[in-house]
């Protein structure tokens, strides 16, 4: 990607009734390549351990602190990136 794009940029972009012409692809390209960033943080992935095996860390970011809320149950998602997350039973 070149300069950052915003979201709501990226979002109008793909948005199928857009229509503008670009002198290259490149906005479109980062467009999709941020569309394709955000679905895939939405594909559950399980978490993994992370050094000790009684603390387990985000698959995406890395961090443990999120995944569990105050009362110690299992976030659905990754309070520090957005990642989906899949729990084991």
């Amino acid at each position: 990607m070149s300069e950052k794009m915003s979201v709501e940029r990226a979002a109008g972009i793909l948005d199928p009734r857009h229509r503008e012409r670009y002198e290259s692809l490149a906005a479109v390209e980062d467009a999709c390549s941020m569309g394709r960033d955000a679905l895939l943080l939405r594909i559950p992935r399980s978490p993994y351990p992370d050094g000790d095996k009684s603390i387990l860390s985000c698959p995406n970011c890395g961090s443990g602190e999120y995944l569990h809320n105050q009362d110690e149950a299992e976030n659905t998602f990754c309070g520090q990136c957005g990642q989906a997350i899949l729990w084991e039973d």
